[in-house]
């Protein structure tokens, strides 16, 4: 035991890396400290030749600071075993040999380099060479070693090889007399320096242990002691003193003459008392609870001191006894105000916001507060200990539900106090004073709890602080210990690290995986480490079906896989190689492959799932995951367009994406562009013309396969008034169009119905479903709304060829049609058409902002609009969503397509040469259908994360002009699409936010954008109603031999209708009648002869029916309306 616990001190000594065991090892260096150290605890002190200071604890750990006090670097102790406090970094010897006090087995031991034993001596006793717990070391410069023995309160000498030379002092307080001598160290002269604790003061020794001198006395004042307890001299003979009690190092002349003071607690800047909680809020910055200063502090990623929120009071921005803290989404921080009995908000700057609560038993009041988090929907739970409950809250402070009753029981609380959730919305509760942590579901069912029953905890095991990792792992801090415990989300013991620097109180957990712990006696912590495991493999296709690649396979990049369980992201480079990051343990990995690509189907292995894969330790790496496909050798054409601003009177940029992500080459491609109202196309960077509909079109000609291509149009918005507020929609398509392959089974009946529509006179609008496929076997409902709630909805069946013509009053209003197409459409299962600002006169009020908070007509690859308002100003950096949603919860149709829009713009001061994007993705969306749109830059995709997909996009060169030097350049945007998972539970809300990194500054956070997934109810408003007179007619596709060659009159009527031909050679063979939604209608007719029929509509109900004209030149139907 001895031997190995001396190998990791000497390890640790040499290379400063922070070794956490455990159960789990796992190994961490300590990253940077926050804040200026404070030496709560310090028991031992040296300095080296370079005049930095080494500082031991006995909480764990040696912290080094530079002559001025400001931190550098941190070691640790390696063993639970050993007397911490007892190890001094001060045991090198000239030979680099180790000498320690052994202070639980009263002797000396070396070691050499590699932890073996060379020699020790000492038994417990009072006699010469023996030990009553010793403390101090030190060697002088003739190699003897001088040991403070504390218990027998004396100082020995021996020699080199532990031979008794001399002893000096006992108990008093008389010069030469100890009481407990806890240190000692030698100086240049080899006069020896004794540490006299409980004297308070410090006494000088010659190498013959004659007396010297002495000085110190107890107090707080410089100069004074409180209890010292560490010693070390510089090379410049100043003496540096740890103090026990006053969190404090002094600094000394070789004379005794004070000079400096170190560390102790304060109201600076960096300076804590009694550091309480801590949080990392989206921005990577840290905020700490000065809990005994009754403030906040903030800090940037790097540790820097930002700024600092309230102090000791009542008012909204003052606070008393602050104990926890959590951001939100938006950077905000909340604060239980515990004196005060309130929850208070401020925002990034530290403004006061809002807050909630008061004292008292009812629910929303606190009988006191300590934890706080908040979930992912932005709910906020709040542990109230003397009210023996947790309570729950919405955004805006409104009161939800309350957990908890005094008791030990599931569900049950003496002292609620730490708090935090996960990404599921489970809260997790601490009851430290009972020795156990509690999981709740978001309506407070309870799930699992932790205790000190558990092997792998101890007895009476400590839960001062918690935190949920990405993975939803529980992280524990365990002052008791000092150690961090980490459960996974079923409360499965994982690991445990020991040997702490200080004690933990507080953890919170980085996005990176950095460790922020808050250190009692030391300030906060991070520890890092770089050890990762991985999985890697190569995704190609296997031309010669052989299941390996070689020089005629082609590698496939943009492959997405995941590793599971867990759910760990990765995709594939130009050369098809991946590499997965994962913990330790056993996963498959598998190829995330959109349902509906029909171009890449897995071959090797043809499950597209390969054989468990485990990693026994970190640091592992496992090759030749391979994954071989068969890619279909057909073309598959794909096009996106974004634009950068729609702002009234300027410039701005649209950009077109088009590609083949096909495995053949496309001929004759053609790119279409229709340009919204309002929009000037100034110029292109490809040629074009413009078609009969007023289209541009840019000729592709070839595009081999994996091949793409950007259109970059400058346009400009019409400087007109009353523009502003209008949504403004791009279109654009490709041509040739995809084939579809449909199954063997497939049971569409062929139809395909197209819409148009148009503005007419007196504030209608005209619109037209047509059917361009065959013709509809049975019926399908369309759909009108105005400004988004349902007016009209009625089933209608089209011939092929056949036109249903709509005129609906629109008056200011936003129309929308929505058409269903057949069952097993293999594209979409619905058609639709928008139409803004359709009036009758200039009184009109237009409704805007209606276009696009339902999903747009482009859910093939080979369509893509993109709506936008006309504004007059903007968000640089925002994120847009379509559909936006309706009403105020944004209710989006189950399954839409999302298309996001992240938009950034460069308002520095300068270029930015680098511009990276991360966009981490809710866990309710499938990364199978993700597909990349327009961007305004070149840019390379990284895929990673663990249950969430981080997306990241690094634009490397991009060298963005800032917005005084260049308005229009200094914008840029990333579009792409993904739609939800299927099945989720109703009203799920999918939120969402990118990071953008301009060079190296702070990221800034784009808004949230929000949509809950929801069928909202097809009942129709009756505000907007509408009656069966918008429908105009049906346009039946009629013979050319049969324009103009037959009449139905009279129409409108109330009885009989005759039908004539007025051209001899066209003659009636058969009538049949015919509601709208294509079910026959029984009526009684006569033929005069073959070229007049008279039908009898005296029964009919009134409405609109078809009659079918069947003739010896083909067929014809027509309209009658029965009054």
């Amino acid at each position: 035991m001895i031997k190995s616990l001396l190998s990791g001190i000497l390890f640790i000594l040499t290379t400063t890396l922070f070794c956490i065991s455990g159960w789990s090892q796992q190994n961490y260096t300590i990253k940077r400290v926050l804040g200026k150290p404070n030496w709560e605890y310090a028991t031992g002190i040296t300095v080296d030749k370079q005049g930095s200071i080494y500082v031991s604890s006995d909480i764990g750990g040696i912290m080094k600071i530079d002559s001025n006090g400001f931190y550098q670097s941190a070691l640790a102790y390696i063993s639970e075993g050993t007397d911490k406090s007892m190890v001094k970094p001060t045991v090198l010897d000239e030979s680099g040999n180790v000498w320690i006090a052994d202070s639980y087995n009263n002797q000396v031991v070396k070691f050499d380099s590699r932890g073996d034993i060379l020699l020790k001596f000492g038994s417990k006793g009072t006699g010469n060479g023996q030990f009553n717990y010793p403390t101090g070391i030190t060697i002088d410069r003739q190699g003897n070693i001088w040991i403070a023995d504390q218990a027998n309160n004396r100082i020995q000498k021996f020699d080199a090889n532990g031979k008794f030379l001399l002893k000096v002092g006992s108990l008093g307080e008389a010069i030469g007399q100890f009481n407990y001598p806890w240190d000692i160290e030698t100086d240049s002269q080899d006069n020896v320096w004794v540490v006299d604790t409980w004297n308070n003061r410090l006494q000088k020794f010659d190498k013959n242990g004659v007396f010297l001198m002495t000085f110190g006395t107890f107090g707080s004042d410089e100069g004074q002691f409180n209890y010292p307890n560490g010693i070390a001299i510089d090379y410049k003979g100043n003496i540096w003193v740890t103090n026990i009690s006053s969190y404090r190092i002094q600094k000394y002349d070789a004379n005794g003459k004070f000079i400096k003071l170190y560390g102790s607690p304060g109201l600076d800047n960096d300076q804590f008392n009694r550091p309480q909680d801590i949080t990392i809020d989206p921005q990577g910055n840290t905020w700490v609870i000065d809990s005994w200063n009754n403030r906040i502090q903030k800090f940037d990623a790097e540790g820097s001191f930002l700024l600092t929120i309230g102090f000791n009071g009542s008012g909204d921005a003052q606070l008393s006894s602050p104990f926890s803290l959590t951001t939100d989404l938006q950077g905000n921080v909340w604060i239980t105000d515990k004196d005060n009995s309130s929850v208070k908000k401020f925002d990034p700057n530290g403004r006061f916001l809002v807050k909630f609560g008061s004292k008292g038993t009812g629910d929303g009041q606190f009988g006191s507060l300590t934890g706080i988090a908040i979930d992912p929907q932005g709910n906020i739970w709040v542990a109230d200990p003397d009210n023996y409950r947790i309570q729950k809250f919405d955004k805006n402070g409104k009161f939800l539900l309350k957990v908890g009753s005094f008791g030990l029981e599931k569900g049950q609380f003496v002292y609620p106090s730490s708090l935090t959730t996960d990404s599921q919305g489970n809260i997790w509760v601490t009851d430290p004073n009972v020795y156990r942590i509690q999981k709740f579901d978001p309506n407070g069912k309870f799930l699992v709890e932790i205790n000190s029953s558990n092997p792998n905890l101890e007895e009476y095991f400590y839960a001062s602080g918690i935190e949920t990792d990405s993975d939803d792992n529980l992280w524990i801090a365990d002052p008791h210990r000092p150690c961090i415990y980490k459960f996974d989300a079923n409360g499965k013991f994982l690991l445990r690290l020991t040997n702490m620097i200080g004690l933990p109180t507080g953890i919170t957990v980085a996005k990176s995986g950095d460790l922020y712990c808050l250190s009692q006696g030391t300030g906060v912590i991070v520890y890092s480490t770089n050890e990762k495991s991985f999985i890697l493999g190569k995704v190609y296709s296997d031309k010669n079906q052989n299941c390996s690649f070689d020089a005629s396979d082609e590698p496939l990049s943009d492959i997405m896989l995941v590793a599971n369980p867990g759910g760990y992201y990765s995709s594939t480079d130009k050369l098809g190689n991946y590499r997965i990051v994962v913990p330790v343990g056993t996963y498959t990995v598998s190829q995330v492959l959109n349902a509906d690509n029909v171009l890449l189907q897995p071959t090797c292995p043809v499950t597209n799932v390969s054989e468990p894969v485990t990693l026994v330790k970190e640091g592992d790496q496992v090759t030749g995951i391979n994954f071989a496909n068969n890619a279909t050798a057909i073309p598959h054409l794909e096009v996106s367009v974004s634009s950068t601003r729609r702002r009234r009177c300027f410039a701005s940029t649209t950009v077109v994406n088009y590609s083949n992500t096909g495995y053949a080459s496309a001929s004759n491609v053609k790119v279409y562009v229709k340009m919204p109202k309002y929009i000037i196309l100034k110029s292109a960077n490809k040629p074009y013309i413009i078609d009969s509909d007023s289209n541009y079109v840019f000729s592709i000609d070839s595009l081999n396969a994996k091949q793409s291509g950007t259109i970059y149009i400058s346009d400009s918005v019409a400087c007109i008034a009353n523009i502003w507020g209008l949504t403004a929609c791009t279109k654009v398509w490709i041509s040739p169009a995809n084939n579809y392959t449909l199954p063997d089974n497939s049971q569409w009946d062929h139809s395909d119905v197209v819409l148009t529509g148009k503005c007419i006179e007196n504030g209608r609008v005209q619109m037209v479903i047509k059917n361009i496929g065959q013709a509809m076997v049975d019926s399908a409902e369309f759909r009108v709304m105005l400004n988004a709630q349902l007016a009209f909805r009625k089933n209608y069946k089209l011939e092929s060829g056949d036109s249903l013509v709509l005129k609906v009053p629109a008056n200011g209003k936003t129309v929308r049609l929505e058409a269903d197409q057949r069952p097993n459409h293999p594209r979409k299962s619905q058609t639709n058409l928008t139409i803004e600002g359709c009036i009758a006169s200039t009184s009109d009020v237009v409704s805007k902002g209606f276009v696009d908070i339902l999903p747009q007509d482009d859910v093939e690859p080979e369509v893509a609009i993109q709506c936008m308002r006309i504004v007059d100003s903007y968000d640089p950096n925002d994120k847009l969503v379509s559909p936006a949603g309706t009403a105020n919860e944004h209710y989006t149709p189950t399954g839409s397509e999302l298309k996001y829009t992240i938009r950034f713009q460069n308002t520095g001061t300068d270029y930015a040469y680098k511009v990276v994007v991360v966009d981490t993705l809710s866990e309710n969306l499938d990364i199978a259908t993700l597909q990349m749109g327009a961007a305004s830059h070149s840019y390379s995709l990284k895929v990673s994360g663990k249950g969430r997909p981080v997306l990241t996009w690094t634009f490397t060169d991009i060298n963005l002009p800032d917005s005084t030097r260049d308005q229009k350049g200094s914008n840029g945007f990333i579009q792409f699409s993904i739609k939800p998972k299927d099945n989720l539970p109703e009203k799920t809300l999918i939120e969402n936010y990118a990071d953008i990194f301009f060079d190296y500054n702070d990221p800034v956070r784009t808004n949230a954008t929000a949509n809950v997934m929801y069928d909202v109810p097809k009942v129709i408003d009756a505000a907007n109603q509408l009656d069966e007179s918008i429908i105009d007619k049906v346009m039946a596709a009629e013979p050319d031999a049969l324009k103009g060659k037959l009449s139905l009159y009279p129409n409108p009527t109330q009885s009989q209708v005759w039908i004539q031909s007025v051209d001899a050679s066209v003659r009636i063979e058969q009538v049949k009648l015919y509601n709208l939604l294509g079910e026959a209608q029984t009526v009684s007719q006569s033929s005069v002869d073959s070229w007049a029929v008279q039908i009898n509509m005296q029964a009919k109900p009134k409405g609109m029916y078809l009659v079918h004209i069947q003739t010896n030149k083909g067929t014809s139907i027509q309209r009658v309306v029965v009054q």
